[in-house]
């Protein structure tokens, strides 16, 4: 076995079971990484969505469109842009987003379940660092730099 095989496995387990987790969300895992983002982000225009997550516009805009529809989200115009649009979690999303985040929870923890508390933390914790997401959610001026550059003209 090597690290590939380990974590395609792993991988594999994990999205199986978080789809079904998220089987009543229109647009799946992709849509709860949206719902995620938006929640904690301070920039939450499609374009800038879109590069955080490496989504296609295209495709990010029919989630927001099926998300729109479930009214978990709403978009506004941008006031010092009308061209462009604000995502924001309604009352309804919020709600949804806590218990989808508590099934993904659960998930991690089903997943991981063959290690012991401390050994399921460490490799979270390895896991966290060897990508290079050791900082958590991206600061404000990050924020702020990926909506600069998403702007047309810039």
């Amino acid at each position: 076995m090597n690290l590939g095989w380990a974590l395609a496995a792993l991988l594999r387990a994990y999205q199986k079971q978080v789809e079904t987790a998220l089987a009543g969300l229109p647009g799946g895992s992709r849509a709860f990484l949206v719902m995620s983002l938006v929640e904690q982000e301070t920039c939450q225009s499609q374009v800038a969505i879109a590069e955080r997550l490496g989504v296609d516009r295209t495709t990010l805009t029919y989630l927001i469109d099926d998300l729109e529809t479930e009214k978990l989200i709403k978009r506004t115009t941008d006031p010092a842009d009308r061209r462009n649009r604000h995502i924001g979690l309604t009352a309804k999303g919020t709600k949804t987003l806590a218990q989808l985040v508590q099934s993904v929870e659960q998930v991690e923890r089903d997943v991981l379940s063959r290690l012991t508390k401390a050994e399921a933390e460490q490799f979270y914790a390895s896991l966290v660092k060897s990508a290079g997401l050791e900082e958590g959610p991206s600061t404000d001026a990050e924020s702020a730099h990926i909506c600069r550059a998403a702007l047309p003209g810039n």
